[in-house]
């Protein structure tokens, strides 16, 4: 899901990354093998084909296990620790020896702080997780590392306060979401900074007041209910004079 959009569906955003039948990859009592060092197999997954699995158990505690999920040209996969045969505490994502994803797991699920990178190893994404769920403070910026969003999610969607930037690091537009929807006043603008529009959302939609700018100055402005205009609208010349007044059925 881009940072740039809400979704489209507002449906809770899981886990960014997720490996199709991740837990048919460890194997059965892994973390019931006390201080020795497991010989590497070859193993076979529907949805990831062939990977090759080693693991460690820590000389200090029997159930921690330190994992490693390769594929079969030896390039590392995923890599973190395990307790009682769950992922829990630090993992990190790899593409052909290349990080891209780090964090924290707990009992199975991404809980606290993730880093999401592109392969050129520059942060594309930071996020935050409560039981695998996006929920926290956001961030994400383009391959130039130039911020391009940040706000907060909640229980999976985008909540509260968010910001969107040009690539000149201006502010592209501003405002509310509740429960993954636009909602309340926004405002865009203009790569130099000039404002363009304020409105008042509801659910994605103007819902309510109005005002278009013209190189950041007003030049209309009036209510507006399901992308039709209702009631009285006024207009105004390049000086911010009133030119006219136009009714609109309510």
């Amino acid at each position: 899901m881009s940072c740039s959009e809400p979704p489209e569906e507002n449906r809770p955003v899981k886990s960014l990354v997720t490996l199709s039948g991740f837990n048919d990859f460890i194997p059965n009592g892994i973390s019931q093998v006390p201080n020795l060092e497991i010989e590497p197999g070859e193993y076979s997954n529907r949805g990831a084909g062939k990977y090759i699995i080693e693991s460690q158990v820590d000389a200090r505690q029997a159930n921690l296990v330190y994992l490693k999920i390769k594929d079969t040209n030896g390039n590392e996969s995923y890599q973190g620790f395990m307790l009682d045969g769950k992922k829990n505490g630090w993992w990190e994502v790899f593409n052909h020896k290349t990080i891209t994803s780090c964090g924290n797991y707990s009992a199975n699920q991404k809980n606290g702080f993730w880093t999401y990178y592109l392969l050129t190893k520059q942060c594309q994404k930071f996020v935050n997780f409560k039981n695998d769920t996006l929920d926290g403070l956001a961030q994400e910026y383009n391959k130039d590392s130039v911020l391009l969003c940040e706000g907060s999610y909640k229980r999976g969607l985008k909540s509260d306060y968010w910001k969107f930037f040009y690539i000149n690091r201006k502010i592209k537009e501003q405002g509310y979401f509740y429960a993954g929807f636009k909602t309340g006043w926004w405002q865009s603008f203009e790569p130099n900074g000039s404002l363009i529009e304020e409105a008042s959302y509801s659910r994605n939609d103007i819902s309510g007041y109005v005002k278009k700018y013209m190189h950041g100055v007003l030049f209309e402005e009036g209510k507006s209910y399901n992308g039709k205009r209702r009631g009285t609208w006024k207009c105004y010349d390049e000086t911010g004079k009133l030119k006219r007044i136009k009714e609109y059925d309510k």
